[in-house]
């Protein structure tokens, strides 16, 4: 197994210190890239995810975190936060 990317480190700090409010925003620090090839899925697919959140498995957020080693209700917390703020935005349309 390949070296776990060091910004997942970063992400985790931002996360615990509360810099980082939703699930979108840690893509601007970790590539969709890594975090898709870490989990074992494409990166189209995994774009798809991030843009509709509601479509991903627990099993794939799960995974996620323990690669973030932070807590899996930490994640879901920020993935919520995510799919709150679209559902806001569509009702405003």
């Amino acid at each position: 197994m390949m070296a776990k990317d060091r910004r997942y480190g970063t992400v985790k700090n931002l996360i615990t210190g509360g810099f980082i409010k939703s699930f979108g925003e840690i893509f601007d620090i970790l590539p969709k890239s890594v975090v898709a090839r870490d989990l074992g899925m494409n990166n189209v697919r995994f774009s798809k995810l991030i843009a509709n959140v509601d479509l991903f498995t627990l099993k794939d957020l799960f995974h996620f975190a323990t690669l973030l080693e932070i807590e899996e209700l930490v994640l879901l917390n920020l993935v919520h936060q995510q799919h709150l703020a679209k559902k806001k935005s569509k009702i405003k349309k």
